[in-house]
């Protein structure tokens, strides 16, 4: 059966090409997208492999929550394109670029490009003097929706792109992708120097240039360790030194994956001398700061701890996770910004038809306490002395 489901799936995608070449589009896999920009590389780093350690539940000590292993990254590229007289490259709905017919594979797949091929209404033109195209994807409500996806799929990668090409300023090209829509990405692409008005939505418009900026994604769950110090440099004007001691920070989240007797956490926690983070709309400024101050941070896993690269050295982080969704991509950020992590499982509230990602959970809070104290006595001694 398994060979049987196979074989369909790859004549569906030989039947997939065939209509795309048949639309004027030659799909290009990743490896043919390397080759073919090969004479236009401005950066190449290599795959690097990462030791995570194992890390045990601070609950339920006798539970592994993550085995030690080697954490693979993907090897990062950017590349710019210039034309020198040819037709210009012009940008896909789903933001994929399209040079002599070729669509390129620089992140993931091409899956859409067929489908947005047949879609009748038309997108603007727009001739640009330079194309910076850093994503090729549509926001998904379950994976590539958020925080996390913007800032090491986009933000971080943006980062590399400049750094390729010094000489291109961003005040003069137009950035353009399927637009993530929110506050984070408006100022972040400002502080990179784009104007308002040269941020596109690829979806509404229809961006051509003799001159295109090109990077690949890496790992999803493992960025790139330069992309991440990239991204900490380009933020960190934004952070404020604070006057105030640094503080233990409980991070709140209302929407999926939310602690459903959250009152009782952070009563508990609040006799520890913890700030409760409400989840609501923040600068990156007050985000960045808040990260930067504490010392000590505890929350359920969501897209919020992707700010730990902003963290003093010795702060420590203590996630909470559902059984059936625990991720290790904090884990990893934690130990490439000198963090201290610690972890928990605790039940998931209900909602056994919805996927394992969606799930709010339900603290048993006396054994959370007990772990959080554990863990603040490690933190302490971890903790640099001034």
């Amino acid at each position: 059966m398994n060979r049987l489901v196979t074989a369909l799936k790859n004549e569906a995608k030989g039947l997939v090409k065939q209509f795309a070449r048949l639309a004027g589009f030659h799909l290009l896999t990743k490896a043919q997208t390397v080759a073919y920009l090969k004479p236009h590389e401005r950066v190449h780093r290599p795959a690097e492999l990462f030791e995570l350690p194992d890390v045990y539940d601070a609950v339920d000590p006798g539970q592994c929550i993550f085995q030690r292993k080697d954490a693979a990254t993907r090897p990062c590229r950017a590349w710019y394109h210039t034309r020198d007289g040819k037709p210009p490259a012009a940008l896909l709905r789903n933001g994929s670029v399209w040079l002599d017919g070729n669509v390129l594979c620089t992140d993931y797949f091409t899956d859409h490009v067929l489908k947005d091929s047949l879609k009748i209404k038309k997108r603007t033109v727009v001739e640009a003097r330079a194309l910076v195209a850093p994503f090729s994807h549509y926001l998904d409500p379950v994976f590539i929706w958020g925080y996390y996806d913007f800032m090491f799929l986009i933000a971080a990668k943006l980062c590399r792109m400049a750094q390729a090409v010094p000489e291109l300023a961003f005040s003069d090209a137009v950035v353009a992708y399927p637009l993530f829509g929110t506050t984070y990405e408006r100022e972040f692409l400002s502080l990179l120097g784009f104007s308002p008005a040269h941020v596109l939505d690829s979806r509404l418009y229809n961006v051509q240039s003799a001159n295109c900026l090109l990077a690949n994604a890496g790992s999803w769950y493992y960025p790139s360790p330069k992309d991440v110090e990239l991204l900490r440099n380009a933020l960190a004007p934004l952070v404020q030194e604070p006057a105030e001691k640094r503080i233990r920070l409980y991070v709140s989240r209302a929407g999926r994956r939310r602690i459903e007797n959250e009152a009782e956490l952070v009563a508990m926690l609040e006799r520890h001398g913890f700030t409760v983070m409400e989840d609501r709309p923040r600068t990156l400024a007050e985000q960045l700061t808040l990260y930067h101050r504490a010392s000590f941070i505890v929350g359920p896993h969501g897209a919020s701890f992707s700010n730990i690269i902003w963290c003093q050295p010795g702060a420590h982080l203590f996630e909470i996770f559902a059984p059936d969704y625990a991720p290790d991509f904090f884990l990893y950020l934690a130990q490439l910004a000198g963090v201290g992590y610690s972890a928990c499982c605790q039940p998931a509230a209900g909602g056994g038809q919805l996927p394992p990602i969606e799930r709010n959970i339900r603290v048993a809070v006396a054994d959370v306490e007990r772990g959080v104290v554990a863990a603040l006595a490690k933190a302490a001694l971890a903790m640099p002395t001034r």
